[in-house]
Formats: C-alpha cells, sequence, structure tokens
C-alpha cells in the first residue's frame, strides 16, 4: 500500500499505509482548512510476469475523506493474472484512519507530524495480524524564496517485516497558486502547473510498499495466514478540472516501472518473491471540496 505524507492524506492512489498513487499529493508541512470527499478507480493493462508464461492487470477503488486534523479511506484491489500459476491472492482491502498536525516552532522552522492505522487484507478481516501501524514526522524551514526544505522519517510497522523510509524534499507553493506548486521529493514526489481557477496538469513520482494479510484457508498451503507485500515505483502524469466551485476532477495515465511481490509466511519469514514487466494504466478521481 503505498502511502502520503502530505499531512491531510497519507494514502488510491498515497503512504498512510503504504503509498498508492491515488492517494499521492505533495509533500507539506503546513496546515489547510478543508473537507475533501473523494472517489477514485485506476486500473492497469496486461504486464507480463516475468520468467512466465503469463501476465497480470489491477484494478482498484477508493473512497477517502480528508480534513485538517484526520482522514479516513478505504480501497478494494483486484489482482487479475492468467496463463500462470496460482500465485495465492487476487484481492486486497484496505481500510485506514489518520491524524496530523502540523504547527512551527518560528517563523521558518516547521514541524509535522502523524499517525496512521490500518487494516490490509485480502477477505477475512483480522486486525491482529493486517494490522499497519504508520508514524511519521517532518521537520520544515521555510526560506526567503518561498519554498520550505523537509527533513523526516517514516515507519509501517506490520505483521511481516517493517519498513523505514526517510522523509526529503523541497516543497514550493500551493495547489491553488496558480504556476508552479507541489513537492520535488522522497519517497512522493508530485509537482503541478496551475493555468487557472479552472484546470492544471501534475506530473506524479510515487513509492509503493503495501503489505497485505492472507487468508486462513489461502488454497497454497504456505501462505495460509501470510503476507504478500508489493514494492513498486510509478510515475504518472495527470489533468485536474474545477468546473464547479466545490467539485473537481482529476485524470490522467500513469505507469509501474518497477513492479514486484515478496510472499511471507504467517511467521513473516519471506518465501520468496516474483516480478512484472512495467505496467501501464489509467485512473480518474472526483472530490466534493468544501
Amino acid at each position: 500500500m503505498a502511502a502520503k505524507f502530505q499531512s491531510k492524506k497519507l494514502g488510491a492512489a498515497a503512504l498512510a499505509l503504504g503509498m498508492t498513487l491515488l492517494g499521492m499529493g505533495a509533500l507539506s508541512t503546513e496546515a489547510s482548512a478543508m473537507v475533501k470527499i473523494s472517489a477514485d478507480f485506476f486500473g492497469t493493462g496486461d504486464s507480463d510476469v516475468k520468467d512466465s508464461n503469463g501476465d497480470l492487470n489491477t484494478k482498484a477503488y477508493g473512497l477517502n475523506l480528508d480534513s485538517t486534523y484526520f482522514s479516513l479511506g478505504v480501497k478494494r484491489t483486484d489482482y487479475d493474472f492468467s496463463g500462470v500459476d496460482d500465485f495465492g491472492f487476487d484481492s486486497a482491502n484496505t481500510i485506514y484512519g489518520d491524524v496530523h498536525y502540523n504547527g512551527s516552532f518560528s517563523n521558518n522552522l516547521t514541524y509535522s507530524v502523524g499517525l496512521t492505522l490500518g487494516a490490509l487484507y485480502e477477505s477475512d478481516f483480522d486486525f491482529g495480524d493486517s494490522y499497519a501501524l504508520a508514524p511519521r514526522a517532518v521537520l520544515g524551514y521555510k526560506f526567503t524564496n518561498g519554498m520550505t526544505g523537509f527533513l523526516g522519517a517514516y515507519a509501517n510497522f506490520n505483521g511481516a517485516e517493517n519498513i523505514y523510509l526517510p522523509i526529503i524534499g523541497l516543497k514550493l507553493g500551493d495547489d491553488k497558486d496558480h504556476g508552479w506548486s507541489g513537492s520535488i521529493a522522497y519517497p512522493a514526489t508530485r509537482v503541478q502547473y496551475r493555468f487557472n481557477s479552472f484546470w492544471a496538469v501534475d506530473a506524479t513520482f510515487l513509492t509503493v510498499r503495501d503489505t497485505f494479510h492472507l487468508d486462513e484457508d489461502n488454497e497454497r498451503g504456505d501462505l495460509s495466514d501470510g503476507y504478500i507485500r508489493e514494492k513498486s515505483y510509478g510515475m504518472g502524469l495527470g489533468v485536474t478540472l474545477n468546473p464547479l466551485t466545490h467539485f473537481q476532477i482529476s485524470t490522467g495515465l500513469f505507469s509501474y516501472f518497477d513492479r514486484e511481490f515478496e510472499l511471507y509466511n504467517h511467521g513473516g519469514d519471506e518465501l520468496g518473491s516474483f516480478e512484472t514487466d512495467p505496467a501501464y494504466g489509467a485512473y480518474v478521481r472526483g472530490s466534493l471540496v468544501f
């Protein structure tokens, strides 16, 4: 599951529980008063599973609520394998909640802290095995040119193998500003150019680290009560339209150019992995913003 470090929502598309494309926004250390309700869909075409004669395509559906201090979301992902042996999974579900706070120590020194708690599971919900606990903390420094440099850390504690990632980057402007805005950063970059109040274009780089708990009655005995982790990097190009005051729609194309799945048993021991060729797809998201 991939995540976003934007304090409003880490999350179908971002780091909250991993880092998914549709939830990914610019990294931010500043608060913004708003409520945003979004529904989204993304899907990929077939990509070859390496060292096999099969392929994989993916579809995901999400619903999210974001506000100044908390976020909530659900997502369903369907994995469609064809022409290959059973890899032990064909769907994944995500439920998460996130709390976050942004502040400043001085005119130049800012901070952002957050905590995400979620469950990522195949079909049988068992929070004791499917939990994901993800704290993060970021320090930012505002330069005289209006840019903010930031540095921090992210962790994801789960039933398989914990994840630790640095947060580093440079933020400029606000999404509502005309011209350039966004964050050039790791693990998630999003840069936007807004032409006017009606439309804007953006480019995104993302990191996915989603760990899902598999069902106890999994058809593959070695994966019974085990885990699947997706480790991917991707990039996308999109456009956002604001046809009404409180409504916006975003759509675009993206690619997973490096995609790997790791398989774990119930004890968290890695059993193996497989990779796919680059996967290409598209997404669409409709949002109500207040």
